[in-house]
């Protein structure tokens, strides 16, 4: 399992991370090219991942498709993700889906799929679509990798492909990923970065900007 340690800047640019990212004498460098990343997750009728988010649950989970790149109505060898949390180290499960083309206003084989895969007991039903820009980062050794999502849109899960993502967020977030036997090193890499952590789940954020106090 993993750390995962976040910050979020409201209403400043991603340069700024950026910026003090590439001064840091660990020597983080970008590691891939930026693209759109796209999410739609899954929750039960009551939203309890939701809620066990919210609520900082030490053990939790969610589960979502993930694809990238644009249109965004368009996924393209989608993944389907389940994030484990257990207090602050995390693990991600990836389920393989048959390769191709889906359109969200024909996605109905595709969500039997994902229930199928996932095979709990009760209901699980789409609930949110996000989308982000992201930047990758790592130190040389990759032991420290660093990713940078700014223009936040999210929506609302719908099943046409009109107004997907009306509602957009004007916050960064940075997240620092490392594995649990190089946490002794991680004090040389947080003490450099003049940022205070947060809580910053784009699921949880996403929820409430879409679904307001209702849920």
């Amino acid at each position: 399992m993993r750390y995962e340690r976040k910050y979020k800047l409201e209403n400043l640019q991603a340069s700024i991370f950026e910026q003090a990212v590439r001064l840091h004498p660990a020597g983080f460098r970008s590691i891939y090219s930026p693209r759109w990343v796209n999410n739609l997750y899954f929750d039960t009728p009551d939203f309890s991942a939701f809620h066990d988010n919210a609520a900082g649950v030490s053990h939790r989970m969610k589960h979502r498709l993930r694809w990238y790149g644009r249109p965004f109505e368009v996924l393209e060898n989608p993944l389907l993700e389940t994030k484990i949390k257990e207090n602050l180290l995390g693990r991600k499960d990836i389920f393989p889906l048959p390769e191709g083309k889906y359109r969200v206003e024909k996605m109905d084989a595709l969500l039997e799929q994902v229930r199928e895969h996932l095979g709990y007991g009760h209901e699980l039903l789409p609930v949110l679509f996000n989308s982000y820009y992201r930047s990758y980062w790592a130190t040389p050794d990759e032991r420290f990798r660093i990713t940078i999502d700014h223009q936040l849109q999210f929506g609302a899960y719908s099943n046409t492909s009109a107004r997907l993502l009306p509602y957009q967020l004007p916050d960064v977030i940075m997240e620092l990923k490392y594995e649990k036997e190089d946490e002794s090193r991680s004090d040389f890499i947080l003490q450099h970065f003049p940022f205070r952590q947060t809580k910053s789940s784009k699921y949880v954020m996403g929820v409430e900007v879409c679904y307001g106090g209702g849920v």
